[in-house]
């Protein structure tokens, strides 16, 4: 048994202390790599079905936002935070619960979509969080997936990824989308969501028609019936999570135009001005 260190004993020097961190940081970074290596072989078939899944029937970051500003497409997005919440009745939310009345709405929504909505389908991300989702869902999600859709958009047009990756020219397509529009906000009450300048200066007008702050599904009934008794807007900007996505082919339904954005504020302050991840930021101001 080696001697303990007692008080007396000579401490190390500032070198020999730096010599001791560059090693365990390079110990954890090779460990890392080899689990990376393993967590992709384990993977590997459900990667490969996802990535050809999206590269059949997925757009682009531009041809997304393409599509969605040169026509009268609506827009509803299915995120991690949703599909998981349709397949996995132990699956919610912190500002979401979920039901079954949910989850059977969510499904319909993702088997049977009005036909002027546009479904955005997650990026094929392959990083240790989507791994961990794709592993868990898609045997259960490929069983699902409609096959009279023959397009999806992609749902991470909202998302920081692409603002990095489209840059100004991003920011050019959204503005396209509301382009002097008469446009109706639905979000949460007191929601950190806001039409930043850089994004929305160029509406025609804004209304607003608050949900809860919590559990938007559960006021999904009471929203619709204030958007049927109400003139329609040009376009209805929709950021109420998993409710957003429901609601969005809702109004399709009615006849009406919606853009589930999401986090699409926090996501551009994010890349363009140095802002918070947008998960990082509380729900509710």
């Amino acid at each position: 048994m080696p001697e303990p260190i007692s008080a007396a004993s000579t401490p190390m020097d500032l070198s020999t202390i730096e010599k001791l961190l560059r090693d365990i940081r390079w110990e954890l970074q090779q460990s890392r790599k080899f689990a990376e290596i393993t967590r992709n072989v384990v993977a590997s078939d459900t990667l490969e079905a996802v990535a050809t899944f999206v590269a059949e029937r997925q757009l682009s970051f531009r041809a997304t936002l393409e599509r969605i500003a040169d026509s009268e497409a609506s827009f509803s997005r299915f995120g991690d935070g949703e599909l998981r919440m349709m397949l996995r009745c132990d699956y919610a939310l912190g500002f979401q619960p979920n039901s079954p009345e949910l989850q059977e709405d969510l499904l319909r929504t993702f088997a049977s979509p009005h036909e002027s909505v546009l479904l955005g389908f997650p990026h094929a991300y392959r990083d240790l969080h989507w791994t961990t989702v794709w592993t868990d869902i898609w045997p259960s999600l490929s069983k699902i997936i409609p096959t009279d859709v023959k397009e999806y958009g992609n749902s991470h047009v909202s998302r920081p990824v692409f603002f990095q990756f489209m840059g100004n020219e991003g920011v050019r397509l959204w503005r396209k989308v509301w382009d002097k529009k008469r446009v109706c906000v639905i979000t949460g009450a007191n929601s950190r969501f806001e039409l930043i300048d850089p994004l929305f200066d160029n509406v025609a007008s804004v209304e607003r028609i608050d949900s809860t702050p919590q559990n938007g599904y559960g006021d999904l009934r009471r929203i619709l019936d204030v958007i049927e008794a109400q003139p329609a807007p040009d376009l209805y900007l929709i950021a109420l999570g998993p409710a957003g996505t429901v609601l969005t082919n809702e109004i399709a339904v009615l006849g009406r135009r919606a853009i589930d954005v999401g986090h699409i504020s926090d996501s551009y302050l994010n890349v363009h001005a140095g802002g918070k991840w947008p998960e990082q930021k509380p729900a509710i101001r």
